[in-house]
């Protein structure tokens, strides 16, 4: 994953239930340990990352989490507001005028404004701060699942087709150029260590279209190391236990196979994951993310995380 921490803005997504916000808030912590200022941004009012470091509600002011790593929550009318202060220059009254039902109605209406208003933000944060605004190395996003962490990408292009002209227009020009550089944009792919992520998963990549170009790594989250020994020397140990005359033999036998299968679904995942790479014809890393086996994470786990992925994304 050699350069993955020299983007400026990285977009995190996957299959829902594989862990997202796991890698997205990881990875940030990782940036932040290599001296990256990073803020890693959940969207649509998301707070799962402010929670877990006990932050409390969502805030759309950055809220730091670590040293050189903010967290943000954004929503298309948070962005909205911003944007008239920014780009329509419109002051404070007009704008409380404009967060109103009726603007939620308008945004709401046409497809892909909630996407490219906060993709118009996070562009912002990274390329024209204001006087006072935090400057970032680097932002990484929390993407939605599957299906909509694809319209989130293609928004830019799809309003710049359907404005022509005008200050949406504009905005999604900006955020075109910096979704169409490679150098400066990326996309991170997580999945699980079972088939049907990895299947889905595999799926969303082939599905970028344009955007293909920026899937630039994946994370296997939840993976855990062998604990039983390859295929050959299994095979020769499975039939030496199931013909043992001792009776514990076969009994370590029966404990020792769900650990085997497990083992075996992780290494097909993980070689199924490698044809990626054949069917985009260039190199795709595969970083892994160990499986915490206590309950919900806590920041110190996901620190702990974050030093196992740091060598992953450095090296």
């Amino acid at each position: 994953m050699s350069g993955l921490l020299d983007r400026r803005f990285v977009v995190v997504t996957g299959k829902g239930g594989v862990g997202r916000s796991t890698a997205a808030v990881t990875l940030a912590l990782a940036a932040g340990k290599a001296g990256k200022r990073t803020c890693v941004v959940e969207l649509y009012g998301n707070r799962r990352i402010a929670q877990w470091f006990g932050l409390g509600d969502r805030s759309y002011k950055a809220c730091s989490i670590a040293p050189n790593v903010d967290t943000m929550s954004l929503t298309a009318m948070d962005a909205m507001d911003d944007f008239g202060q920014r780009k329509l220059k419109l002051d404070a009254l007009v704008r409380m005028v404009l967060n109103s039902r009726v603007t939620h109605a308008f945004v709401d209406a046409i497809p892909g404004l909630h996407d490219l208003v906060q993709l118009g933000k996070l562009e912002n944060m990274l390329l024209e701060p204001l006087p006072g605004d935090a400057h970032y190395d680097l932002v990484i996003v929390d993407a939605p699942a599957t299906g909509h962490g694809l319209t989130l990408l293609a928004a830019p292009q799809a309003m710049s087709e359907l404005t022509k002209i005008g200050p949406f227009h504009e905005l999604a020009s900006i955020i075109a150029r910096l979704l169409d550089d490679p150098k400066k944009s990326a996309v991170v792919l997580v999945t699980l260590p079972e088939e049907l992520p990895v299947n889905e998963g595999i799926e969303l990549a082939l599905g970028l279209g344009d955007n293909q170009k920026l899937l630039h790594s994946v994370i296997m989250n939840q993976a855990r190391p062998p604990s039983l020994p390859p295929v050959p020397a299994w095979d020769h140990i499975h039939a030496l236990l199931s013909t043992a005359p001792d009776p514990d033999l076969r009994e370590l036998l029966r404990v020792a196979e769900p650990f085997w299968r497990r083992q075996l679904s992780q290494e097909q995942a993980l070689h199924r994951l490698k044809t990626l790479a054949e069917l985009l014809n260039r190199q795709i890393p595969i970083a892994q993310l160990p499986k915490v086996e206590h309950g919900e994470l806590s920041p110190d786990d996901l620190h702990i995380l974050a030093e196992q992925l740091l060598p992953q994304v450095t090296t």
